[in-house]
């Protein structure tokens, strides 16, 4: 529909441009961390990529590094000698490009991101007729910048972390990285014809940054509301677990330092203490689904706690994230109490809410004004176990807040978080520049 509402504005002579393929647009979408479906991590920007194949008559293409960082492995396509592999459907292509493993380690996690900017770099280079070339950062890129600026390429930054801004508040105290990444993120920002964001925070950050009155737009990371409203449970996915039919809080995402669970099992234990894991008859069961650099000593420390109410379970890949989720009774998120944190708006925010699950969430700023001013979840502050247990409590035993909570994280999500909508809104913008 939206591609027809589009073309049905278009002269005759425009139309059979578009209708030829050597002329249609082709957009480029950079993302060393970007993932397909088939595989855990955020698949925002492969979704996006498709759209723009599928719905706004152009070519586009998703370039990705072949070593997930979710996972710690290369891709099977990617083996022995083979530099690059591409995977085209249509229009749309899904480009891989080797760079060197690297796990739990930081220099060649840096060495393995340079890499990947430089073989990025000289495709730009030797590529034709690429029109929109979008980089999303982390991690942050000066390569690519400088040869989409030699190719006259129109350039969008879509920044969906703040490096090294976060890094700096949770501890990094390397100067010599620190200050590369403020030149390239700067660098980035400067050169760029036109910034996207996912939340305003993050907006506001970037003019800090930039002298330059151009284009800048949010555009939130939101979700396919397609696989997200009207969910309906497949009880054989859980079917075994221990915490099948137990009362479910839920989080699903990256067990890392940033995301500070350790702090949540605290307040696990209060609970436990305070009111016997238990709520209207029912056993109460966390569950944490994910992976990351963490995840060994979180499951340690629950150990340490003796938390028999507390699961971990595997990553799961992106398709697969509403299955899981539905499941819950409610959901959790949380980061760690740092002031930059306060600009995020992460995707656990729209992937809870469009499946209609009440979110304690311990993110301050703007994630609290939004679930508290949508009334679709409660703030609690892990650093006061005491009182957080206490505020968790009263939200799980009030059945009709509950409720409604339900109802208006759906609404929030299908008039802010429709990622069609979203899509579109970005298309629109860089089409402008």
């Amino acid at each position: 529909m939206q591609a027809d509402r589009m073309s049905s504005s278009l002269s005759f002579v425009e139309i059979n441009v578009y209708e030829r393929k050597s002329f249609m647009k082709k957009i480029v979408i950079i993302n060393h961390y970007g993932v397909t479906p088939d595989m855990p991590g955020p698949s925002k920007n492969y979704e996006m990529s498709k759209f723009f194949a599928d719905h706004c008559n152009c070519k586009s293409e998703f370039w990705i590094c072949g070593y997930s960082h979710y996972v710690g492995k290369m891709d099977e396509s990617l083996k022995k000698l083979r530099i690059q592999s591409k995977k085209t459907n249509g229009n749309h292509s899904v480009v891989r490009i080797k760079s060197t493993p690297y796990r739990k380690n930081a220099f060649l996690r840096q060495l393995n991101i340079v890499i990947f900017d430089i073989i990025t770099s000289i495709k730009i280079l030797f590529s034709k007729n690429i029109d929109y070339l979008i980089i999303t950062t982390p991690p942050v890129s000066i390569f690519n910048v400088i040869t989409t600026k030699l190719k006259k390429i129109k350039l969008i930054a879509d920044v969906e972390d703040l490096w090294p801004l976060f890094l700096q508040d949770m501890g990094m105290d390397n100067k010599i990285a620190i200050n590369y990444m403020n030149y390239a993120s700067d660098y980035l920002y400067n050169k760029s014809d036109g910034i996207a964001a996912v939340s305003s925070g993050m907006i506001d950050y970037v003019k800090e940054r930039t002298d330059s009155n151009k284009m800048m737009w949010i555009s939130p990371l939101g979700v396919n509301t397609g696989d997200y409203f009207n969910k309906e449970k497949d009880n054989n996915l859980i079917k075994g677990k221990a915490w099948a039919k137990d009362f479910k809080i839920m989080y699903l995402g990256v067990h890392g330092k940033a995301n500070d669970i350790f702090s949540v099992l605290k307040t696990i234990r209060e609970f436990n203490k305070k009111f016997s894991n238990m709520i209207n008859g029912r056993k109460i069961s966390f569950i944490f689904i994910g992976d990351g650099e963490q995840k060994n000593n979180i499951i340690e420390y629950a150990k340490e706690l003796n938390l028999d109410n507390v699961y971990f379970e595997d990553a799961v890949p992106g398709s697969l994230v509403p299955d899981y989720l539905i499941h819950a009774d409610v959901c959790l998120t949380n980061l760690m109490k740092i002031e930059s944190f306060k600009r995020v708006r992460p995707n656990k925010l729209f992937q809870y809410m469009a499946l209609g699950k009440p979110i304690i969430s311990g993110i301050w700023g703007e994630f609290q004004d939004i679930i508290e001013k949508f009334k679709t979840g409660i703030y609690v502050d892990f650093n006061q176990p005491e009182n957080a247990s206490e505020k968790i409590y009263t939200l799980l035993m009030n059945e009709i807040l509950l409720k409604q909570m339900s109802l208006n994280g759906v609404e929030y999500v299908e008039e802010y978080g429709n990622r069609k909508k979203i899509f579109k809104e970005f298309y629109d913008y860089i089409t402008k520049l």
